[in-house]
């Protein structure tokens, strides 16, 4: 003891001072420290590793939860993803139910029990800097959560290439068939003799109005020595004496065109003119697939008028995909007393689609040929509850149809993989794909899987720079990038619609996990959230303090490696007021702020191990889950 000397009694201990010389440090701070926590009037030294869960060389840890409880999704240093499930003294790790080259680290989103994830790596720009975006020509995966490998989120339309059933329809041009129903029909020529009879296996129908044209697409092709097609046709049929069965019928020689090419062509007839009856000859008959429909023998109801009939694979995710096949069943109905055959209905090779959807167009009075731009509706009772029936008959009128399905039409089959996945009033947002770095992409409302091309995308303002982060806070959506925040609010329309983004802040931003995870649940913390920033530690309200929490630490802060911020993952223990969170060097901070969450009260602690840690993650609550790269 020095004499005379009067000992100084600290009542407190706040943890870390490194902000400018030491002569400046409080005396209730230390200037160094390592691996120690605040208590009561105190300090002691930090627990062990007893929460430590690694599965090789662990580079990130999310917990997912199941509806059965929560689980940890683990990626490692080969680019697999396991999944863990408690017991953790134990526990049962499934997997790899996802391998990805090259993936290095990957965005996150549960929904109903599901996870998304969405492979992404480091980048280096030509100013040496790194940033990151989802990997090329790689997509967001969903995984169900039971153990089976993940598979790519969404999924194709139905498909029947090549198949083109053979559509009539009625041209707005004047012309001459007369008024009434009119089928027409096909046979292969070699200029001598015809086919053996008359094609394709549906024949398209017209209700002509009289006085027009009409308009022949998808005239079948014929085989070697085939040099001309013929068109055939009936003479007008009253409604009231109309036969399903088309076969029942005389036709007669409309026009012959003089090739085995065009796939296209325009009648125009008066019932005087027809004189050449059909006569079977020995070639083989006009064939085309496709899905087609027709009105049935079977009684039941439509309305009538030209329709387009589709159908659209649901998947075990609850996934619609849009409406196929490549080209749609296109025919007129022309009894009402009648239900509908739908035959050649596709079927997906995909185990995972497990339903299909009809639907079709309310009646179309000026059909354009292109089967593509009109509105589509699913047919009410027009689910198929398996994936391999191909002919279904279903009965609907026009003001039957009124659940939409074109919005389908421009959703991805494959969603891109991108940095960011979060949420904003229940839809799920994409950000930061390979080919485009400041575009947000957001889904449906309940349905992470649907994400339109066109009406689903928000442009953050372009800078050269990615967006790093997205937020739900208070009811309005916001995107980060390194140095940027902007805010965007629903307006109850398709996200393109949606007014901004707005810039809110045009020097703090948010890194990639820089966003303060609340137990384990997401950033929301009732009142505000916590952002890491190359400047500090924020609290954001609406806006952000002007002091950070890391002010006394501001030389730690400034030393770490801007160009590594990536790799910052920091979690919110709410309960027992901590801050954990990871550095770039592979280490790790602990903020305790039981006295307040201010930048005077809060108390920092850095912690080191014989161990890279590079992930973190909080499970039960508040236990503490360290993921390594290297174990000593």
């Amino acid at each position: 003891m020095f004499r005379d000397h009067e000992p100084i009694v600290l009542e407190e201990f706040n943890g870390l001072w490194k902000r400018g010389d030491e002569d400046s440090c409080p005396q209730e701070y230390f200037t160094d420290e390592n691996n120690i926590q605040s208590i009561e009037s105190g300090f002691e030294t930090r627990d062990g590793l007893d929460t430590l869960l690694a599965r090789g060389n662990v580079l990130r840890l999310y917990n997912y939860k199941l509806q059965t409880g929560e689980s940890l999704l683990i990626l490692d240093t080969n680019g697999d993803i396991y999944h863990a499930v408690p017991p953790w003294t134990s526990p049962t790790v499934s997997g790899p139910i996802l391998h990805v080259a090259g993936m290095t680290d990957f965005g996150f989103f549960a929904f109903a029990g599901r996870a998304y994830i969405s492979p992404f790596g480091t980048f280096v720009d030509s100013d040496g800097k790194n940033y990151q975006k989802g990997l090329e020509n790689e997509v967001v995966y969903v995984y169900k959560g039971d153990g089976t490998p993940a598979r790519a989120a969404a999924g194709n339309p139905p498909t029947l290439p090549g198949d083109t059933p053979m559509v009539a329809f009625n041209s707005t041009i004047d012309g001459k068939i007369d008024q009434g129903i009119h089928v027409f029909a096909v046979t292969f020529s070699d200029g001598v003799g015809d086919s053996t009879g008359l094609g394709p296996t549906v024949l398209p129908v017209i209700y002509a109005p009289g006085g027009k044209e009409a308009i022949i697409n998808n005239i079948p092709i014929g085989g070697l020595g085939i040099t001309q097609r013929k068109i055939w046709a009936t003479a007008a049929i009253d409604p009231k004496d109309w036969n399903p069965d088309t076969t029942t019928y005389t036709y007669f020689l409309v026009k012959t065109v003089l090739n085995n090419t065009d796939t296209a062509t325009t009648v125009s007839f008066a019932d005087t003119e027809l004189v050449v009856p059909f006569a079977a000859g020995a070639l083989a008959n006009p064939t085309s697939g496709g899905i087609n429909a027709k009105n049935s023998t079977v009684e039941g109801h439509s309305d009538l008028g030209l329709h387009i009939i589709g159908v659209v694979y649901e998947t075990d995710t609850g996934f619609l995909t849009a409406p196929g096949p490549e080209v749609f069943a296109v025919q007129s109905f022309v009894n009402v007393n009648k239900a509908i055959d739908i035959a050649n209905i596709p079927t997906s090779p995909s185990a995972f689609v497990i339903r299909r959807h009809l639907v079709s167009s309310r009646a179309i009075l000026n059909y354009n040929g292109d089967d593509r731009g009109y509105q589509l509706y699913f047919i009410p009772d027009g689910t198929i509850e398996n994936n391999t029936d191909a002919t279904k008959t279903v009965s609907y009128y026009d003001l039957d149809l009124i659940e939409d399905a074109s919005y389908l039409l421009d959703n991805f089959a494959s969603i891109p993989a991108g940095v960011v996945l979060s949420s904003y009033n229940n839809r799920m947002i994409l950000a930061a794909t390979f080919t485009d770095i400041s575009l947000a992409y957001l889904s449906a409302p309940g349905e992470p899987e649907a994400i339109d091309q066109v009406d689903g995308q928000i442009i953050v303002p372009l800078d050269g720079n990615p967006i790093t982060n997205a937020q739900e806070f208070r009811d309005v959506l916001y995107l980060y990038k390194k140095t940027r925040t902007y805010m965007i609010t629903d307006n109850g329309d398709v996200p393109s619609t949606w007014s901004g983004p707005v810039p809110l802040d045009q020097g703090i931003g948010a890194s990639i996990h820089g966003i303060a995870q609340v137990l384990d649940s997401g950033g929301v913390n009732v009142e505000y959230l916590i952002v890491v920033y190359f400047g500090g530690i924020y609290i954001f309200s609406g806006v952000y303090t002007e002091i950070p929490l890391t002010w006394v630490i501001e030389d730690l802060w400034k030393d770490i490696d801007r160009n590594d911020f990536a790799n910052i993952q920091i979690m919110n223990d709410t309960l027992n007021k901590k801050l954990y969170m990871t550095l770039p060097n592979k280490q790790m901070l602990l903020g305790q702020y039981e006295d307040g969450l201010t930048p005077k009260d809060i108390k920092w602690h850095p912690w080191t191990f014989d161990i890279e840690t590079t992930t973190i993650t909080l499970i039960q609550t508040d236990t503490l889950v360290i993921g390594s790269e290297q174990v000593a």
